[in-house]
């Protein structure tokens, strides 16, 4: 089996019409030392551990994603639902871009999805009509309530490796790190209790 570097090796020997044998050596050269770099970096516990954890949440998203497709619930849509319920049913895009943390242009493309289905609709703030609120229709109501034991089977099936006080200090520490990061892209304004 060839290894990664191999594979890049021969990429590039085809692209320098058959390869000058400096440029491959420089080359290799080039990704072994940039390859030293990256494992040297690692050893520093606080990388390591954010490389972990965005790799770590990639691994979960996939499988919440395929084990909730199974019963026909989109984890977007689910989340997007679920926030509004949390927060009295009615929220403006903005404030249902802020909360699952997604793009406007995501929550339009979403909430028109939603729109569609019957899940929620949009109403007018007041006269001005170019302001609108997502409101959860009944039918949204419904199908959280029906998924709701499939999430928490997927949950507790996600987690099972860890005990109760395991459990508690990982969600005491997503808790610390998600307001910290919250606090990074808003500029340094400590606005996240809003947010929880």
């Amino acid at each position: 089996m060839q290894s990664l570097c191999d594979i890049m090796q021969i990429r590039f020997c085809s692209q320098v019409n058959g390869g000058n044998h400096a440029m491959i050596k420089n080359f290799h050269q080039r990704v072994e030392s940039l390859a030293k770099d990256i494992k040297t970096q690692a050893t520093d516990l606080r990388f390591n551990s954010l490389v972990s954890f965005a790799y770590t949440a990639d691994i979960v998203n996939r499988y919440l994603n395929t084990v909730l497709h199974k019963h026909g619930i989109n984890q977007t849509y689910f989340n997007i639902l679920h926030t509004l319920i949390t927060h009295g049913g009615i929220l403006t895009p903005t404030e249902l871009s802020r909360r699952v943390f997604r793009s406007k242009h995501a929550i339009t493309r979403a909430v028109d999805g939603l729109e569609k289905e019957g899940l929620v609709a949009r109403e007018g703030i007041g006269s001005d009509r170019r302001t609108r609120r997502v409101v959860i229709t009944k039918e949204g109501l419904d199908v959280v309530k029906k998924a709701m034991p499939y999430r928490h089977e997927v949950s507790l099936s996600a987690m099972s490796c860890l005990n109760e006080q395991q459990a508690q200090a990982f969600n005491d520490t997503l808790r610390l790190l998600r307001k910290h990061i919250i606090v990074l892209i808003d500029g340094g304004k400590d606005q996240n209790d809003k947010l929880f």
